[in-house]
Order: structure tokens, then sequence, then C-alpha cells
């Protein structure tokens, strides 16, 4: 099974949201740390328990991720309309959007920021590469 970061950024990248300027995983790289002419979406794992137990054992994960959106400070879209789209394509790939913070300042950059967490349930492969029953 992949990460779940990783199964996330490919979600979001299959969309081609022109409005993502960036889009990265497990940490910001260097260049896009105080680049305020970029609308940067940052992936990072939030949770990653297991679930489903049966037999003394668990049989799948419930992994999170958190996605933080960096906005660009020259904004040139509906960004209401671009959260709705991007947690909207979340939930179409069984991700249940669990929380959604308010839209905050970065007090480094003084760039808007949004936040939002989604949690997945995965089924857990036999060494077999069968699902688990």
């Amino acid at each position: 099974m992949e990460l779940p970061v990783i199964q996330a950024r490919k979600l979001v990248m299959s969309a081609g949201f022109t409005w993502i300027d960036h889009l990265a995983t497990m940490n910001l790289e260097q260049e896009f740390v105080d680049d305020k002419t970029k609308t940067v979406v940052l992936i990072t794992e939030s949770d990653n328990e297991p679930i489903f137990y049966a037999n003394a054992t668990f049989k799948g994960i419930n992994a999170g991720v958190e996605v933080q959106i960096f906005y660009k400070e020259n904004i040139d879209f509906n960004i209401q309309d671009a959260e709705i789209n991007l947690q909207r394509l979340f939930i179409s790939d069984d991700w249940q959007v669990s929380i959604s913070r308010e839209h905050v300042y970065d007090p480094d950059t003084g760039q808007l920021t949004k936040t939002f967490y989604c949690n997945k349930n995965f089924k857990i492969l036999t060494n077999d590469g069968k699902r688990d029953k």
C-alpha cells in the first residue's frame, strides 16, 4: 500500500486544478517557504491508526492527511469555490473531511491559509496480496 499522503497527492494531481501552483508532500521545499507569488498546497500525514480488529490482530488502517493551502498574495480565483472543489475531490475518493479550520494569516509570510483534515479507512493486504477478510 502506498503511503496515504502519496495517494492524496496523486488524487489532487489527477484533478488538474489550475489554481494550485505547487503541490508538496511531507515537507515544503525551501524555495516555496517564503514565496508569496504562488498558491501552494502541502499534504502531510496526520493519523495512522490500526482498525478492524479480529483474530487478535488488526485488518486495516485509519489514515489521515492534513491539507494546508498557502494562498498567493494576489489571488485571482474564488477561494471558496476552490476549497469546496478540493474537499469534494477527497470525498469522491472515499475520504471523509473530518475537520475544516478557519482561514488564518500565516504569522511569518502574511499569506492567507486554510487547513483541513481528511481520513480514510484502508484494508490491509495479506502476505499473498489478497485483502484480509
